[in-house]
């Protein structure tokens, strides 16, 4: 038995001895890691345009918080997937825990460690704030259902992502809890025109995880896995596909027509070619490359939406 033991640990050694920062760096899948940016983008557009305030060192802080997060979250994501036995490697699109000669010790490592940037980052904002009451009645509560989200999406007890809420969990987190609090961050309060604002860069993140669900339909059916993607089957995720980006679009163009908005925030209507792209890949279930498509149109969408917010901005004489 210690024989054994002693195998093990010279095996785990071995793994990590193997280990390069550009390694450790593409376990975190860096790819999806513009989800974050953009929605503290559009937060903090927002915030600009209604109150005519923009703080970068406030802007540095949440935006190192939200990456941050996202990176432990993808890691938890990835770890205990890899425990549940979902992720294999002969079929897993997930390379986390079978190519950056990641072991689990040392991925559990990398989730502490990000976690740690998440705290320092919430104590420097707090600092930035210096006012106790938005702190604890604002900023804390959206911090809190942010992370238990981001834990519990994969983590067990719960596993949000397989009891069919991982699609809700996502586009709350991307879209009402990170834009509030970016916007919460530049201005010392919250406003619900923040959630109103979240709602068409929150769907097309989503669009991001609808596709990696679409693509692993299979292997989610085989292990018990339970998502949206899992009971509309691939046809009927097709369309959600399109109706989310429907959704988005048609929100966008309604916030433009508003007292305080102005046409100027459809830019992303420019993108329209690449999305009809997407569709066509989708119906032809080339799902390999369009996940990072995906990611790559959400953060075109996000930067477009926060120039459009800008712009829109009432010039003071």
């Amino acid at each position: 038995m210690k024989q054994q033991q002693q195998q093990q640990g010279q095996t785990k050694r071995k793994v990590d001895s193997k280990v390069t920062l550009k390694s450790m760096v593409m376990g975190t899948r860096p790819w999806s890691l513009t989800a974050a940016f953009s929605s503290v983008l559009v937060g903090s557009a927002l915030a600009f345009r209604e109150t005519h305030t923009f703080d970068l060192v406030t802007f540095i802080i949440v935006t190192v918080g939200a990456i941050s997060t996202q990176c432990f979250a993808n890691l938890i994501n990835s770890y205990y997937d890899f425990k549940f036995g979902v992720d294999k490697k002969e079929t897993s699109d997930d390379r986390t825990m079978f190519d950056y000669g990641l072991s689990e010790r040392l991925v559990t490592r990398m989730i502490y460690f990000f976690i740690s940037v998440c705290l320092m980052s919430l104590i420097a904002l707090c600092y930035k704030i210096n006012h106790i009451p938005v702190i604890t009645e604002s900023l804390l509560p959206l911090v809190l259902v942010g992370a238990l989200l981001s834990i519990f999406y994969t983590a067990a007890p719960v596993s949000l992502k397989y009891i069919g809420l991982g699609d809700v969990a996502i586009t709350t987190c991307f879209g009402p809890l990170l834009v509030q609090a970016a916007f919460l961050a530049q201005t010392n309060f919250t406003h619900t025109i923040a959630y109103y604002y979240s709602l068409p860069i929150g769907l097309t993140i989503e669009a991001i995880l609808h596709v990696n669900n679409t693509r692993d339909i299979k292997f989610d059916k085989l292990n018990g896995g339970f998502t949206l993607a899992t009971i509309l089957g691939e046809t009927g995720c097709y369309y959600v596909y399109i109706l989310l980006y429907l959704i988005a679009y048609a929100f966008n163009y309604l916030l433009s027509i508003q007292p305080n908005g102005k046409m100027i925030m459809n830019l992303p209507v420019i993108l329209l070619p690449m999305l009809l792209k997407l569709f066509k890949e989708f119906k032809e279930r080339k799902y390999a490359s369009l996940c990072e498509k995906t990611g790559q149109f959400s953060f075109l969408f996000g930067g477009l939406y926060a120039i459009g917010i800008l712009l829109s901005t009432e010039v003071s004489t």
